[in-house]
């Protein structure tokens, strides 16, 4: 089963996340592949103190697992159908909630599905929802969303070395997600992407910029492809 945003081709190194529910997988294509995302590890250990000594005796109980921090960007601007961003974004959403199809293993209860994070055939993190937030950061003149920034917090449930290599299809529009730096002008980051500096405004105009100097550093660019 795929997301509202699938059905326009396939690529390879398009990020993806995956929804593991038992009626069937639900594939959310990233617009954008993530400019950055944060992994954090940990071990369980026990300590014993004793009267002698000044530092207690660690006792290895097992791993923690890893934790990852995941930004994607959505934006609705250069597709067809809804350009209402939320309707690509629910799934995420409606993965919070407990699936009745999907039930744990020992205790038989409903819980929310899990989730795997895939990027291209190399890497696969399977993890359970901890939370989520959206930053909605361009509307229409009715106030419909367009683009959000989707941040979520997962929670390792399987080893990535234990899972077998994935190829989702990926709809995910054409272009990528530029970070600007201290120095850096809309003419120029044209001129690096398009070898066509009068192409700025192609830029701008994708990315609700009125004047082309009021860019600043650490602010995020859609650097569409031409058509």
């Amino acid at each position: 089963m795929s997301s509202p945003g699938a059905g326009r081709g396939s690529s390879q190194n398009k990020a993806t996340i995956v929804i593991k529910k038992k009626t069937g997988d639900i594939n959310i294509d990233c617009h954008f592949n993530p400019t950055d995302y944060t992994i954090t590890g940990s071990n369980s250990w026990n300590s014993s103190q004793k009267a002698s000594h000044d530092v207690p005796t660690l006792n290895f109980v097992g791993g923690g697992g890893k934790s990852m921090t995941l930004r994607v960007m959505f934006d609705t601007t250069l597709r067809t159908g809804s350009k209402d961003v939320r309707s690509y974004t629910k799934l995420l959403w409606q993965s919070l909630y407990i699936d009745n199809g999907t039930r744990h293993s020992v205790t038989k209860v409903g819980e929310p599905p899990h989730i795997v994070f895939v990027w291209g055939k190399t890497y696969t993190f399977e993890a359970i929802l901890e939370s989520i937030s959206e930053n909605f950061v361009l509307f229409d003149q009715d106030g419909v969303p367009l683009r959000s920034n989707v941040t979520l917090s997962l929670k390792q449930v399987k080893d990535e070395k234990a899972q077998p290599k994935q190829n989702p299809t990926s709809g995910g529009i054409s272009g990528t997600i530029y970070t600007v730096r201290e120095g850096d002008r809309l003419d120029l980051i044209a001129n690096q992407y398009y070898q066509k500096p009068m192409l700025w405004r192609y830029i701008a105009e994708h990315n609700d910029i009125d004047n082309p100097r009021h860019i600043e550093p650490g602010q995020r660019l859609i650097i569409p492809e031409l058509p």
